[in-house]
């Protein structure tokens, strides 16, 4: 049970085995890195995994938070190597009631949206888990993002992101994709499911939009057990000149994380990782903590 989180710049992208589960949450890539031709293609060629009769390797389930380009930049090469047998994203299928579909005139277009688009016509209505049992996904519904001024203005490709919450063999890892300020706390004020997860504690945080301080939320952190994540806050750093855009300093504060980890020792624990100093493995195996 391991999961990888991997260094792509200024995107976000990551690889978890959970039970007898495959989960890709997030696809981006760098100029210098791409999880799927330098990770997992030979991952599966190592492991002589089979080929379905269109040559592809399969996993259980691609999961899209949202549709920005530094999210799915990696999707042609999925495409071209791997099936995913649930393909989980914000999108307009048929059989989705109307304010769960997103509006798709409010996102860039690029050849990457394109790419996906297609992958999911004419998949059933995609908010599903991939194991009910250890995955929960909230979202809130695009229309209400979207006749929202606050949340829309905030802004709405960010707010409509799906947010994950896995259970590890009993470690607890929330990945809120790109939810900024408002959309987070109106999605735990509309999810008291997701709010009874926080309270029950997050191990390891994937730190929202990036980490970055314009989309810090004290409001998540009020919420979890302790008011702060018990093991580590993991930024998948978005460097920017502008200060706006500069990563948070306090997910590297022990006011937010409890550092229940092997990267620090007791008189210097580690609070935070950024992918930008490596792709980071997450053994779950351990008991105590990973």
């Amino acid at each position: 049970m391991k999961q990888v989180i991997f260094n792509v710049g200024g995107a976000l992208a990551s690889y978890t085995e959970f039970y007898d589960k495959t989960l890709i949450i997030d696809l981006g890539k760098s100029e210098d890195f791409h999880p799927v031709s330098d990770f997992l293609v030979p991952l599966y060629k190592k492991r002589g995994a089979p080929k379905n009769e269109d040559g592809k390797y399969s996993v259980d389930q691609l999961l899209i938070s949202h549709p920005h380009n530094d999210h799915i930049s990696g999707i042609k090469e999925f495409d071209k190597s791997f099936w995913a047998d649930l393909i989980t994203c914000p999108n307009d299928n048929e059989g989705m009631g109307d304010r769960d579909k997103v509006n798709w005139d409010l996102f860039d277009k690029n050849d990457n949206i394109k790419t996906l688009r297609e992958m999911i016509k004419e998949r059933k209505p995609p908010l599903r888990a991939t194991h009910a049992q250890n995955e929960f996904i909230f979202f809130l519904p695009p229309v209400d993002v979207e006749e929202s001024d606050d949340l829309s203005n905030e802004s709405y490709c960010n707010n409509v992101s799906l947010a994950v919450f896995l259970i590890i063999k009993n470690h607890r890892v929330f990945f809120p994709g790109d939810l900024q300020k408002l959309g987070m706390e109106e999605i735990i004020q509309k999810h008291h499911y997701l709010k009874n997860k926080l309270l029950g504690g997050v191990d390891v945080l994937i730190a929202p939009h990036h980490g970055l301080r314009s989309s810090f939320s004290t409001k998540m952190f009020s919420e979890m057990k302790k008011k702060k994540t018990r093991c580590l806050n993991v930024v998948s750093e978005k460097s920017n000149t502008d200060d706006s855009r500069e990563v948070d300093g306090r997910y590297s504060q022990k006011e937010y994380c409890d550092g229940k980890n092997n990267l620090g020792t007791s008189e210097s624990p580690s609070y935070q990782v950024k992918t930008s100093r490596g792709h980071l493995l997450i053994d779950y195996n351990p008991n105590d903590q990973p």
